[in-house]
């Protein structure tokens, strides 16, 4: 395919900055433009989404180097490549919320024209995602793509173990997740699960 070229001295800059993108980055970024536009909610939100788009793309899983962490599966490289993605002005962080400036969103068309299943897997990750409560995202991870040694490095651990149930009802309510992976989030059979369902509609 043949790729769309702008003209103009400041659309070279961006794609010589394109050019410096490693996977990582091109992932936020990707990350950042995707569901047209809409905020990442913050640094959770960040970390979790990336976390689980690193376990489906082994290019992403080399260099993200995901570890255990206070909050759950935690990258210093995705960290510091948001930083330096931010300084390069393709991407902001306002209130704690990421978003893609206008050069990111020029750089976003370019690399997202390389990208296939990378592009849909971003647009899916963020779709679920991007609109849970922290908690729910933390319960997520934790419970069904959880990492080794999470349990000992948490802090969050123990108090979302105690809520699971709820998150795990809560998600499932808002059709985020099917009642079989809302039971194993739970920690529950799944015929137990749907007769918490069905109780919880009768209240």
């Amino acid at each position: 395919m043949e790729q769309r070229t702008l003209n103009g001295p400041h659309t070279r800059e961006i794609e010589e900055k394109v050019l410096q993108l490693n996977t990582v980055d091109k992932f936020i970024l990707l990350l950042a433009g995707a569901q047209k536009g809409e905020p990442i909610p913050g640094r959770i939100h960040l970390q979790k989404e990336m976390y689980l788009l690193q376990r489906r793309f082994q290019d992403l899983g080399d260099e993200a180097g995901y570890e255990p962490y206070l909050i759950g599966p935690y990258s210093e490289v995705v960290e510091d490549e948001a930083g330096q993605l931010e300084l390069s002005g393709l991407i902001s962080e306002e209130r704690g919320r990421f978003e893609i400036t206008q050069d990111g969103r020029a750089a976003f068309d370019s690399i997202s024209r390389t990208m296939g299943p990378e592009l849909e897997g971003v647009e899916e990750i963020k779709e679920l995602l991007n609109d849970m409560t922290k908690r729910e995202v933390m319960a997520l991870v934790y419970f069904s793509e959880p990492i080794k040694g999470l349990e000992n490095e948490s802090v969050e651990y123990e108090d979302l173990a105690r809520r699971r149930e709820d998150l795990a009802m809560s998600m499932y309510k808002k059709d985020k997740i099917g009642a079989q992976k809302a039971a194993h989030i739970a920690g529950m059979y799944l015929g137990d699960f749907i007769d918490k369902i069905k109780t919880s509609k009768n209240l």
